[in-house]
């Protein structure tokens, strides 16, 4: 939603400065122009990058007037899921997260029971870093 009208915002200032200063709105419609450096726009890009790459850059155009899989509840598991390991480490110390970094399957993991999306290998590969010192400044 935000894109759309983040368009119709560029797109007004554009006109309506332009209207401002007397200018003519039909000297700025070159559909010529257009096709011109829109071409040459497009082609450079199919031009310079894999078919994998021109697969993202379609996507992530697809992805920009979808909405964000980032939901308020979402954040709102985060927010608690960060409260609860914080709130373990502050009364049982750091050395208590690391059953739940270790062996996450034999003790109910915080991580599990928050309904946030899993990616275990980055969340323990960053707990256990942290719960094994490596957040000391030399």
């Amino acid at each position: 939603m935000f894109v759309i009208i983040g368009i119709l915002v560029v797109f007004g200032a554009v006109a309506g400065g332009y209207l401002m200063e007397h200018g003519n709105l039909r000297v700025l419609m070159q559909p010529a122009e257009l096709i011109i450096i829109g071409g040459a726009a497009v082609g450079t890009v199919l031009v310079a990058n894999p078919l994998h790459v021109l697969k993202q850059i379609v996507s992530g155009l697809l992805s920009v007037f979808k909405g964000s899989k980032c939901t308020r509840q979402f954040y709102l598991d985060a927010l608690k899921t960060m409260y609860d390991l914080f709130n373990k480490a502050r009364r049982e110390g750091l050395i208590a997260l690391e059953s739940d970094v270790e062996e996450p399957g034999e003790e109910p993991h915080l991580l599990e029971e928050s309904g946030l999306p899993e990616r275990p290998s980055r969340a323990r590969l960053c707990l256990r870093h942290h719960a094994n010192g490596g957040d000391r400044r030399h």
